[in-house]
This record gives C-alpha cells, structure tokens and sequence, in this order.
C-alpha cells in the first residue's frame, strides 16, 4: 500500500509542526498548507488521504469554516477540525458543512493520533472497499450496491461522503434492528467515541435530506427516542 498522506492546515506554524513531527514519527507523509490557497493547490496535486484543519486562523484572513466546506466540495477525504471553540452550535456548523470530526483543543497528542487513526481507518475501507458479503443491498427503490461504493434511489446515484456511506450502510445491514447511540459511534467513528451524539444527528439528517422523500418525515432511517435509530426495511 502506497504511503497515506495527510494535509494539515492553519497558520500556528508551532501547532502544525508539532502535529507534524508526531505524524511523521509514526509513517505518515504529511504536508502543510498556512492558507486556503495553498490548501486548495496542494489538494489539487497530492489529492490527501487525510485533512486536518485548524479552524482558528489567527494571522491569515481566512475564513475556517468556508475552507472546510470548499474541502468538502473537492474531496471525499475525511476532513478533522480542530479548534478551541468547543460550542455546540460550531461543532454542529462544522460538520454539517462537510467536516467528520471535530476536536476541541488543546487536546492530548494521544487523542488526537486516535481520531487520525478511526478516520483513515474509515477512508482505507471506504477505498479498499472492506464490506465483502451481500455486496448488493435492495430497500424498495434504494438501491446499495458496496462493490461499487455507490448508492441510487429511483436509479438516480445519491452522492454520499465516506462517513455518510459508512453509516447508510451500516444501518442497512442491520435491517429493523434498533441501533443504539453508542453502538453506532463506535462503529463508524471508532472505540474511542460513544457520546458524541451531535455527530449521529448531524450525518443522519445529511443522510435523509438525500435518500428520504421527506427528510422531516423519513421511511428509510427512523429515531427510536433517547436509544438510536432503525432502518425500516419497509413502509410502515
């Protein structure tokens, strides 16, 4: 497998560098990018596996959130925001824009390797398609087919992110079962998450606003209140 590369962004040159040198030391290829413009170039050539954002443009007149949506808008490669600003409202309004996961900082090294890891982890099986059997899943007219990596709904392709396939998928498999919060999180984002339920909330309505005829009535992805969700495989 050829080296994984990651993208990191923002102009802290002591917090890049950092970050750096600990993903150096453990094999990764990583580059640096002190503003939006150099982001989207070097984007453009090395296509990262990996983007890790600071949103906290301090020196720059750069608009964080904007570059995380124009990431979004030219890659599927899982994008990790880090920021001091741990609100609610702004985690929400980062990933809603295309981020997978935000960390609030400062944060220890080893939390932060740990998000790098669950977010390659992801992409890698999103690439190298992990998923093997039943490589075709039907729910009347969505359409799933995981050899492909493509979704379809009235044959029309339903574009997904890697982190929205992973949990469409996920749910499918598990049919009519009700899928705790934690369970969930765990599945998708890795053993280190569980309470993070802003994220489910987030990526499940990007979800339904694609496959759901009414994303505020939805038939495919329902709420089991205060527990998780369920994929109905048929109309109730």
């Amino acid at each position: 497998m050829s080296q994984i590369e990651i993208l990191l962004i923002g102009d802290e040159p002591n917090i890049l560098r950092t970050l750096r040198r600990n993903l150096v030391s453990r094999g990764y290829e990583v580059m640096i990018a002190f503003d939006d413009s150099e982001a989207y170039e070097m984007t453009s050539k090395i296509q990262p596996d990996l983007f890790v954002l600071n949103l906290d443009f301090t020196i720059s007149n750069v608009d964080g959130l904007s570059v995380c949506a124009n990431l979004r808008k030219i890659s599927k490669a899982p994008i990790i925001v880090l920021s001091s600003a741990g609100r609610e409202k702004i985690k929400i309004q980062a990933l809603d824009i295309g981020a997978d996961d935000y960390l609030v900082m400062p944060a220890s090294m080893e939390e932060f390797l740990a998000r790098v890891r669950s977010s390659l982890r992801r992409w890698l099986e999103y690439k190298g398609d992990g998923i093997i059997a039943n490589p075709l899943i039907m729910f009347r007219e969505l359409f799933i087919d995981t050899k492909a990596l493509q979704v379809s709904k009235h044959g029309e392709p339903v574009r997904l992110t890697p982190t929205e396939y992973e949990l469409i998928v996920y749910l499918a498999r598990r049919s009519d079962k009700v899928i705790t919060h934690r369970e969930l999180l765990k599945a998708i984002w890795g053993n280190e998450y569980g309470e993070e339920r802003e994220y489910l909330r987030v990526f499940i309505s990007q979800i339904r606003r694609k496959i759901e005829d009414d994303p505020l009535s939805p038939s495919y992805i329902l709420t089991v209140p205060g527990v998780g969700y369920r994929f109905a495989s048929d109309l109730l």
